[in-house]
């Protein structure tokens, strides 16, 4: 078996074939070896990504910070990552077949209940603030301070836009307590109609956390839907588990490449696992 460093390298040249844009690229392996101190650096900037299934498709500019200020390592919470575009990108695609989103696109009058959105680890929001442009209440929620700061002030620049005004709360997963808060003093009481998430399975310490808070918020007996998009990385069988953890509970259906864009980034199987690079999973409760 070669050593360690030996595989790191092999594994930096292929995600640097696999990856579509450098910045992408260079976030993802940044965080790849938390043993390697970076020099601090404070690096914020404004982020444009297209929102193409509108019409006429519109731009949106996001702050992004992709390294933290003091200590300068990788923003987890800051940084636009890859999975969270392609979320985006689906539940704004008018063939999405999900309820939740289709009904926002029939609403003829004020009165019509809007989709109430819950997006975990919402980093800097913009499959949240997708949601809110087109119609639904949206609590977009992060454990990180600074997240919470970012998605304010993004939010803040679309406010006028969005039909209802997405809210930005602090959650953080293992905390089953403010789960409870959330649930019964922003939600009102209501569940969501939809948990989406995207690039949130990268941890191994925090998946028990992230499962136990979907389950909450999706519980048995409720008719809501579970929505994660991922990103494949160093070893998908142990991120794969993850998904599978919740097969006993949740029929799980993975969203179709046909509604992936027409892009060979996406289109194009791993030569080592045989995956294309990010998959869509759907769930609900079972019965």
């Amino acid at each position: 078996m070669p050593p360690l460093h030996t595989c790191t390298i092999l594994f930096t040249v292929f995600s640097l074939l696999r990856c579509p844009n450098s910045v992408s690229c260079y976030t993802i392996l940044g965080g790849l070896d938390e043993s390697t101190p970076a020099a601090p650096k404070k690096d914020e900037s404004l982020i444009t990504e297209t929102l193409r299934h509108f019409s006429p498709p519109r731009q949106v500019e996001l702050r992004i910070q992709t390294h933290e200020p003091t200590s300068g390592r990788v923003s987890m919470a800051g940084t636009l990552w890859e999975a969270s575009p392609l979320l985006t990108d689906y539940i704004t695609n008018p063939a999405c077949p999900m309820e939740a989103f289709q009904r926002m696109r029939r609403i003829q009058d004020d009165a019509t209940k809007p989709s109430t959105i819950v997006e975990l680890g919402s980093g800097v929001g913009l499959a949240s603030l997708a949601a809110s442009l087109l119609g639904c209440r949206v609590y977009a929620t992060d454990g990180s301070p600074s997240s919470i700061r970012s998605l304010e002030e993004n939010f803040e620049r679309y406010a006028n836009d969005c039909p209802i005004a997405p809210h930005a709360s602090m959650l953080e997963w293992g905390d089953v307590d403010a789960a409870d808060s959330f649930i019964h003093n922003q939600l009102l009481g209501q569940l969501p109609d939809v948990v989406m998430a995207s690039d949130v399975v990268y941890a191994h310490s925090a998946r028990v956390e992230l499962s136990s808070l979907v389950r909450r918020l999706c519980p048995r007996g409720h008719d809501g839907r579970v929505l994660i998009a991922h990103r494949w990385r160093a070893n998908p069988a142990d991120e794969e588990s993850f998904f599978q953890s919740f097969d006993d509970e949740f029929d799980r259906e993975e969203v179709g490449l046909e509604f992936f864009p027409e892009d060979a980034y996406y289109r194009t199987r791993s030569m080592i696992d045989m995956k294309y690079p990010m998959s869509i999973f759907e769930m609900r409760r079972k019965g």
